[in-house]
């Protein structure tokens, strides 16, 4: 993953040499194939290169256009060659010109309206001097990230927030972020981060500066979507997979081996099936790499899950036939190591801390076996393997399990005006909601007026007991134009050396299932995420096609934390010692959990070690080494 970086400065004042070294240095794992850095008159441009693509090794960036602006970039275009088509290149050129040249074409052509035209992971800024304008424009929603400061002086921007901290901006703790990320609660997508001033430019999104105003513009809305409308159910299974297909396969182009990881699952199973597919045209093999427990999972998952997703994952790599299975036990890196290690990989705590030691010893597997890129299907929930929303359906199973509360609001929230809902909701809650299945602290949660806030965004696809549509359903999950999710994958990414990708989130795929009507993705005798199930058949064996049964996810979690109660204990008294811990988490709350677990690893304790101790722990290690270095 090749990364970015600049520096403006509004008085015009020259930007100096160590400025641009100083983020270079900070960031310099995002470019181990080199780079370069452009400055004048008030403005400084930087790149650092990662050869992940054959077309790589004949990037050379920042370069000047004739057209008098300056351009650096980070990009792989998955429509090269349609690009290729509308950019007049002959195809004589076309092998020596690396994406970022294509992007420089793209934007004298079609100037900041070139977003549109581009299609991959990319991001890109272009300095005009003489209008002493910048834009910078991050993908629709790929595996990137772009951070930008700015003060009274200076407006930087970074692929890495390290490069930023770099130049020494402030820091200061965003409380509502935190609280979002403690209670579960995705309002804080968007352009925030835990730092109150640093900003992300989110997907989708553009920025310009000039005369020290910053602008930004969504140019790009999955909601807009129009639903597509075929005469036999067969033909969208066709489509989809088609395009499915084309993602997967554009995301094959590497300069080295390509591998994969494999779950149990669909979304997962389907990228590796076509990747192996694609490979097998060419007599080469795909690497799957697939978490496995180390301890006994039974006790930890309910019936509708599995704990263990190997025997799944094995008859999905027997059934390709050219997949080279590894296990992957993460036996280096203990839940706490690893939620320290994440810390330094990006910088403020995550939701999924619980997940971090086999992401992690995964990657670091990955990496040791020499591979360029890594696919994944993390995007699938809501694209590729929607369920389908069976309001029917799911009442009746509600009914059926004895979940009054939820049934009333599956029968009655679609019919209520949405200022009603908020006003009801507000007088039946008095202001109040119940934290008490999270790591927050109940004052810090008063304080702030998370509850309030919360109330007040009902019918927001923010608020899952709200959601009226199967399509707000599915745009909270992918959170188009606010999603953080790719700029996490990219810091991984640059991390280890390889480059994450998703064709889950490719935007064709995208667009292409959001216009399937929600009921065909309801299959016959009642299977949901049918439109997958039915592109895949003949690609993937039927016991995992088929399965109804999800996977759980660090399902030994509680055990790996008993195996290592001793750096639980410290990680827990550091962040007893910790006044901004202190005065935000609820420390006796992760105490009690941590207590119960030792007492018995069960599916609640399992799944307050998830919601309630790793992520407070993740949270609170954030915040004493926040002391620390202010």
């Amino acid at each position: 993953m090749s990364g970015i970086f600049g520096v403006v400065h509004h008085d015009e004042s020259p930007v100096r040499e160590q400025e641009l070294s100083a983020m270079r240095s900070a960031m310099q794992e995002w470019g181990p194939d080199g780079g370069g850095t452009w400055m004048d008159e008030g403005a400084g441009l930087g790149s650092l290169i990662f050869f992940d693509t054959p077309e790589a090794v004949h990037e050379q960036l920042p370069v000047q256009s004739p057209r008098g602006f300056v351009l650096t970039a980070e990009a792989r275009l998955d429509n090269r060659d349609e690009l290729c088509v509308e950019l007049n290149i002959p195809e004589s050129e076309r092998l020596a010109s690396a994406d970022g040249q294509l992007i420089l074409r793209a934007y004298e052509t079609w100037a900041e309206d070139a977003p549109l035209h581009l299609i991959g992971d990319w991001s890109f800024a272009a300095w005009h001097p003489l209008e002493r304008r910048l834009f910078i424009a991050r993908d629709h929603f790929g595996n990137t990230g772009l951070y930008y400061f700015q003060d009274a002086d200076r407006f930087a921007f970074a692929s890495s927030r390290k490069a930023l901290f770099a130049l020494g901006i402030p820091r200061r703790l965003n409380e509502f972020y935190l609280a979002c990320l403690l209670v579960s609660w995705p309002a804080h997508h968007g352009s925030q981060t835990i730092e109150l001033d640093l900003n992300r430019l989110p997907p989708a999104h553009s920025l310009a500066l000039q005369g020290g105003r910053v602008r930004t513009n969504l140019y790009w809305w999955l909601e807009n979507t129009p639903e597509l409308r075929l005469h036999d159910p067969r033909e969208y299974a066709e489509r989809f997979l088609s395009v499915y297909d084309r993602a997967v396969r554009d995301r094959l182009r590497s300069q080295k081996d390509v591998g994969v990881t494999l779950s149990g699952g669909l979304d997962s199973g389907s990228v590796t099936v076509l990747a192996a597919r694609a490979l097998r045209e060419h007599g080469r093999r795909l690497k799957a790499y697939t978490s496995v427990p180390l301890h006994d999972v039974g006790d930890t998952v309910d019936g509708d899950r599995f704990g263990d997703e190997l025997p799944f994952a094995q008859s999905t790599a027997s059934f390709a036939g050219n997949v080279d299975l590894i296990q992957i036990p993460a036996r280096n890196y203990t839940p706490v190591h690893a939620i320290r290690n994440g810390l330094q990989v990006h910088d403020e705590p995550g939701h999924a801390a619980g997940n971090t030691y086999w992401i992690l010893d995964l990657l670091d597997s990955a990496r040791r076996d020499g591979l360029g890129a890594l696919l994944t299907g993390q995007g699938g929930n809501a694209t590729v393997s929607w369920t389908g929303a069976d309001r029917g359906q799911a009442i009746k199973r509600l009914m059926k399990t004895g979940h009054w509360r939820k049934t009333l609001q599956l029968l009655v929230y679609p019919h209520v005006p949405l200022p009603f809902l908020r006003a009801a909701r507000r007088l039946l809650r008095h202001g109040q909601l119940d934290w008490s299945r999270t790591a927050i602290r109940d004052d810090f949660a008063r304080r702030i007026g998370l509850a309030t806030l919360y109330l007040q965004g009902s019918g927001s696809t923010s608020n899952p007991e709200e959601w009226h549509t199967p399509l707000q359903q599915r745009f909270a999950i992918i959170k188009p134009g606010e999603s953080f999710l790719g700029s996490i994958y990219s810091e991984n990414s640059a991390a280890h050396g390889m480059e994450i990708r998703d064709p889950t989130f490719d935007k064709r795929v995208m667009e292409c299932t959001i216009s399937i009507p929600d009921h065909e993705f309801m299959g016959p005798d009642g299977y949901d995420r049918w439109i997958m199930r039915a592109a895949m058949q003949g690609l993937m064996p039927d016991d995992v096609r088929l399965n109804r049964r999800r996977g759980r996810q660090a399902a030994d979690l509680g055990q790996r934390l008993i195996d290592s109660a001793v750096e639980v204990e410290q990680a827990l008294k550091e962040i007893e010692a910790s006044p901004l811990a202190r005065e935000r988490l609820a420390l006796e709350r992760m105490r009690g959990v941590w207590k119960s677990l030792q007492e018995g690893v069960n599916q609640r304790t399992t799944h307050e070690a998830v919601t309630i101790l790793t992520r407070g722990m993740m949270a609170g290690l954030y915040l004493a080494g926040l002391e620390k270095a202010s």
